[in-house]
């Protein structure tokens, strides 16, 4: 049996997936951008998808305390607007604390939020490539694959002034691990230890025994925020090294390395601050500084509230899900902009999907599932939950990857697939399908019955989540055309999160936002068959013995080939047995610009190189972003 923190690692490994699901304010639709916590993300081993704060972590604070948050406090033309990450008062600037609650931060398989803290890389959901921040070059990885080795750039430097050094990122790791903090418990199955072999290299020391997992190591050098050993001295002496206390502290103040610095935070809105000493204007790096000198978020009470500031140019970048988003420059003549100028108008994502119970009689049945599946509307949910911001699964067949040109370019052998997936609306082959395997109504009531026993099956999703309700409402008359009988569900977001872990549903709504590893992972990976109680990866609690070796084999493959080969294999295991089905595609944020103030958002056709992301100007090298934005008027 694993160790008690082995198992725990893999309960909070993909910790944030969940949360990735979830969380637009107010309710009213789902989003797939990870919330404020920044003690886990979304990883391949637990999700989102956020630790396991998941979903809610933005509404269980203090309700806004009112709608009346304008921009006058603070010079407009200085100040660039985010909306639709934070929904409550920020708890704390605390790399690790379980749960911030402070959208100035957050890190996962996207990219961690490169504002008031850094990591030695950024990662690129362009390109799915790595760049680096506080490092200087690559990572090397080690002949043996042991060790990895990582430099610093030398005109990195804290805010205080004094020198990034390697023994700030090894005092880093000792205080993730040493406190108990999500992301220590996380990784620490992998890192024997992280060591400063001198000021200027770090070496992450590889556990190469039982669990040896390369993809998780290569995951936490992209999403570790460094802190300052001096700094965090002065707070274990402080707190008398009681790992509670340290994960408690706020640290409004704390020395970072990052371009901007908490200067507000209270239940109306947060307010950062360029650092105007900040580093990273050597031209070893951006060669120059952001040019908002603030980032401020307001706190709204609902979607609609901050829809109507978005419209109002209150917000300059919104991560708000709006329908029909074309209708505000088309019909409103308003200048909002997205990355794409036509449909999908966002970039590539996240899929949301349908996740079988495999426990449940009549589920464990591969026929009933890809039957459902096959039966299922996609462009009636694309038109209706997406309002057609989404490609399509004709033009972008099902797999296990997003639709990005750098995940597509991983499937080996696309015509291999072609036979094993389907576009949906194909009531009539499902029909078929489920008559030769003998899943039929023997009694004539209308509805068909394995072993005996009636089929009828809950679809879950939280309330209030529109685009997911949907989805769902569709999946649902999907069964009616097979005569199996569907009834929606949809709990209060505490009770759907229980529910998911705990393998108490049939059917669910979920999403992963990540790296295609990660993917793999998160939907395929079974444990051997044997099963946590609780589960965040794979709550349908499928198994097979193969995609298990596989996924397996994968963690520790650094060669691409073999990758390509090993991805399309599980692409067959996955399309074949069906455990899980996208319904749509959707992008990691939805980033819709108001440029009345600001313009030079990045965009597809802005030729940058490398991409920039649509990141919200803050996430991984969407970052990068925020060295080009040009005043409207300036």
């Amino acid at each position: 049996m694993k160790s008690w923190r082995k198992v725990l690692a893999l309960l909070l490994a993909l910790a944030l997936v969940v949360g990735m699901t979830a969380c637009s304010g107010g309710g009213e639709s789902s989003t797939s951008t990870p919330e404020s916590s920044t003690s886990e993300t979304s990883e391949p081993a637990d999700e989102s998808s956020e630790p396991a704060d998941e979903s809610e972590s933005s509404e269980e604070a203090e309700e806004p305390a009112t709608d009346d948050t304008t921009t006058g406090s603070y010079p407009r033309e200085e100040s660039l607007y985010q909306g639709g990450q934070q929904w409550a008062t920020p708890v704390s600037n605390n790399p690790m604390a379980a749960n911030a609650n402070y959208a100035a931060m957050a890190n996962g398989d996207t990219g961690a939020r490169e504002l008031v803290w850094e990591t030695l890389y950024m990662y690129n959901i362009s390109d799915s490539k790595d760049y680096p921040l506080l490092a200087d070059g690559d990572w090397v990885w080690a002949d043996d694959n042991s060790t990895v080795t990582v430099k610093l750039k030398a005109a990195a430097h804290w805010s205080d002034g004094s020198d990034l050094t390697a023994a700030d990122v090894e005092a880093s790791w000792d205080a993730y691990v040493n406190y108990d903090t999500n992301l220590g418990i996380a990784y620490e199955p992998y890192i024997t230890d992280i060591v400063a072999v001198d000021d200027d290299t770090v070496e992450f020391q590889v556990n190469t025994g039982d669990g040896m997992n390369l993809m998780k190591v290569e995951e936490l050098i992209r999403k570790m925020y460094i802190m300052q050993k001096a700094y965090l001295e002065e707070l274990d002496a402080a707190n008398g090294s009681d790992a509670t206390a340290m994960k408690n502290e706020a640290m409004w103040d704390a020395p970072s390395t990052a371009p901007y610095h908490p200067l507000e935070q209270n239940d109306q809105k947060w307010v950062i601050q360029r650092d105007d000493n900040y580093w990273g204007q050597d031209e070893s790096m951006w060669g120059k500084l952001p040019v908002p000198k603030y980032i401020i978020h307001n706190i709204y009470s609902s979607n609609d509230v901050g829809a109507q500031a978005f419209m109002n140019g209150e917000i300059d970048i919104n991560q708000m899900y709006t329908a029909n988003i074309q209708t505000m420059w088309e019909d409103e003549g308003l200048p909002i902009s997205t990355y794409m100028e036509e449909p999908p108008y966002n970039g590539p994502g996240t899929i949301p999907t349908v996740v079988y119970n495999v426990q449940k009689p009549g589920l464990d049945q591969t026929a009933l599932r890809k039957a459902i599946a096959m039966a299922v509307d996609y462009d009636q949910i694309i038109a209706s939950a997406m309002t057609g911001q989404s490609p399509t699964f004709k033009e972008y067949p099902r797999t296990l990857f997003n639709w990005s040109d750098a995940q597509q370019a991983m499937i080996l052998d696309k015509e291999a697939l072609a036979p094993l997936q389907w576009t949906g609306n194909d009531v009539e082959g499902a029909i078929a399908l489920l008559d030769e395997a003998g899943i039929v109504d023997s009694n004539g009531d209308g509805n068909r019955e394995w072993n005996g026993a009636e089929l009828s099956f809950k679809v879950e999703c939280p309330t209030g989540w529109s685009d997911y309700e949907a989805a769902l409402t569709i999946v649902q008359e999907a069964g009616k055309d097979l005569g199996i009988a569907i009834e929606t569900y949809f709990p209060e977001a505490a009770q759907y999160n229980d529910d998911l872990q705990a393998g108490n549903f049939d059917i669910t709504l979920t999403s992963y936002g990540g790296t295609t590893y990660g993917a793999a992972y998160f939907y395929m990976y079974g444990f051997g068959g044997e099963f946590p109680e609780v589960m965040t990866t794979n709550q349908g609690r499928w198994y097979n013995e193969e995609a298990d070796a596989l996924i397996e084999e994968l963690a520790n493959c650094l060669d691409e080939t073999r990758q390509l080969e090993i991805y399309q294999r599980l692409n067959e295991i996955y399309l074949t047995e069906v455990p899980s089905f996208g319904v749509m595609y959707r992008p990691f944020q939805f980033m819709a610009c108001n440029e009345s103030v600001w313009t030079n958002f990045p965009n597809e056709n802005d030729g940058s190189d490398p991409k920039i992301p649509p990141m919200m100007c803050s996430d991984g090298y969407g970052v990068a972003a925020l060295y080009n934005l040009e005043l409207v008027n300036g």
